[in-house]
């Protein structure tokens, strides 16, 4: 909400504020000064230059409520800069400065693009809100609210009693990863596993693709899909991925027992040493003149299947 005033004198002393008309406020900016005060009867807190008087200079004046401190953000030049080399996908944007000339700044926007990672173009007095500090060097990160759990988490307390997961082997698209979270939600898979470093962050774009579902979805991060597979394989888990070339149809494949479904990137598909360790690749039949379908919805079709025959 903004609230617009007229050339005042405002008074600030120890006691107490005045204006030339009393209003109400919270924590507030005037001109980019942070001006701590509550503007309430009987109540005071002091100001960056109390006993002052204070002209304001233009006629008019744009006064923006401050709200309360972000804690997941990382601000500072550096700070974001290893937090972008050691924990990308904690990265859900970035704001900046209008003027990114410095050195450290265009780093910052390069390396977020490679890494698919929204940025923003934000005035100071944004950014020393979003950061809770004006020195915040032109640059701050909202991190994503996502809690991840381990594999250990999941397999200790599984939602099935044959667990259903999916893992996604590096997907490059955040609306495909939202997606396919939304639907292994739909379906009351146990959890979405993705492969930490690889593919798209979870940032805005998976939790607005998700509808929701992220927030009720576990989803975990593992280092190693090959030694995933090796540890799920000894947990008694049936690996199944999708390729067009498959001799067996998704439908007679036997859902119902601990499975993992593993979809390729889109492009490359699944890695050679992931195939390798599949004990079913199965392919979805087509009738029409498409050769394959949207990453996503192949995933959708098999995950439904699955909740079909568990159902059944």
């Amino acid at each position: 909400m903004l609230f617009k005033i007229a050339k005042k004198l405002i008074y600030f002393n120890s006691d107490h504020a005045t204006t030339r008309s009393f209003i109400d406020y919270r924590k507030f900016y005037v001109s980019g000064s942070l001006l701590r005060r509550i503007f309430t009867s009987g109540h005071h807190q002091e100001t960056e230059h109390p006993g002052r008087w204070y002209l304001l200079e233009r006629t008019e004046y744009i006064v923006t409520p401050a709200p309360e401190h972000h804690e997941q953000v990382v601000y500072g030049r550096n700070a974001v800069i290893e937090l972008l080399q050691s924990k990308p996908e904690s990265v859900e944007k970035i704001y900046l400065q209008f003027n990114t000339a410095h050195p450290k700044l265009k780093e910052i926007v390069i390396t977020a693009r490679r890494l698919k990672i929204p940025c923003g173009k934000a005035r100071m007095e944004k950014l020393t809100l979003i950061a809770g500090t004006a020195k915040n060097q032109g640059v701050c990160a909202l991190l994503s609210s996502v809690t991840f759990y381990s594999l250990e988490e999941v397999l200790a307390a599984p939602r099935n009693s044959a667990p259903l997961l999916v893992i996604l082997q590096g997907l490059e698209d955040p609306h495909n990863v939202g997606a396919i979270i939304r639907t292994a939600e739909a379906v009351a898979a146990d959890a979405v596993i993705m492969i930490d470093g690889k593919g798209a962050p979870v940032n805005a774009a998976v939790h607005k693709s998700s509808a929701g579902a992220l927030s009720h979805m576990r989803v975990c991060k593992v280092k190693s899909v090959v030694k995933t597979l090796d540890l799920l394989h000894e947990r008694g888990f049936h690996v199944v991925a999708a390729d067009m070339e498959a001799e067996q149809n998704h439908t007679d494949f036997d859902w119902t027992r601990p499975t993992v479904l593993v979809m390729g990137a889109e492009g490359s598909g699944l890695g050679s040493e992931t195939r390798k360790r599949c004990d079913r690749i199965v392919r979805i039949p087509m009738a029409g003149c498409v050769e394959s379908l949207n990453v996503s919805v192949a995933a959708g079709v098999m995950l439904y299947e699955a909740m079909r025959q568990r159902l059944g």
